[in-house]
């Protein structure tokens, strides 16, 4: 395995090595409600759909070989926090903002995950797996090696449960792509307010979601905004 550097994100071992490991030890039940930001489709004038599993190997956890993945956050605030602190200034700044135009592009879906097996990345376990926190702020590519082999470990996990590098407080999921999780189902009783009297059955093994609204339109986009400070702009 490649040294631990500072300011370098280590490569994973080969994946025979990597998949002695007792992975199991380190994953937590990761099922429940998540928040999913998804854009506008410009051709069709409506939303691309909410359940996408990325193979596009662009973002951190999406090798082009490997199951697919879909970004889910807790809450709205994180998953904007996803979306949009990169490019946002610091607390007063006119960059730490959002502009209604572009509000007007992005829509969100709250969908209900099964019970699923996560590798939990939010504490000591990156250090027992051979890496350490620059797995979540470091190199694309490198990371999306270490992806791969968690989606081939013989353990067979659902996708990594990681703090947001933005606000460690904060937790996302990446959702690997196994079977059964598709085809989605549309349940319109699953609000942004998530205070629906439908509970997941064991028939449930799906992904379930609800209706995609505007983002403009969530009654959580104020307070969310509010409790990032960040502004609407014209």
């Amino acid at each position: 395995m490649a040294k631990k550097i500072p300011g370098k994100l280590n490569a994973p071992p080969p994946q025979a090595e990597f998949d002695a490991l007792p992975l199991d030890k380190w994953c937590r039940n990761g099922g429940g409600f998540f928040v999913r930001i998804h854009s506008l489709n410009a051709g069709t004038g409506k939303p691309w759909p909410p359940l996408h599993f990325s193979r596009r190997n662009n973002t951190r956890f999406d090798p082009a070989d490997g199951e697919g993945t879909l970004y889910i956050a807790g809450t709205l605030s994180g998953a904007l926090m996803e979306m949009l602190d990169d490019r946002w200034g610091p607390v007063g700044s006119a960059g730490r903002s959002i502009t209604r135009k572009e509000l007007k592009t992005m829509w969100v879906t709250v969908i209900s995950v099964p019970p699923v097996h996560l590798f939990d990345a939010t504490g000591p376990n990156l250090s027992k797996i051979g890496t350490d926190a620059q797995l979540l702020s470091g190199d694309h590519k490198v990371a999306r090696a270490w992806a791969l082999r968690l989606m081939r470990h013989p353990a067979g996990i659902g996708g990594i449960l990681y703090p947001s590098r933005h606000d460690p407080q904060r937790s996302n999921v990446a959702l690997f792509e196994r079977p059964g999780l598709l085809p989605g189902v549309l349940n319109k009783r699953i609000g942004p307010s998530i205070a629906t009297k439908w509970k997941r059955t064991k028939e449930h093994e799906t992904l379930i979601y609800g209706c995609a609204m505007p983002l403009q339109k969530h009654p959580d986009l104020k307070k969310s905004l509010l409790e990032m400070e960040a502004a609407i702009l014209p």
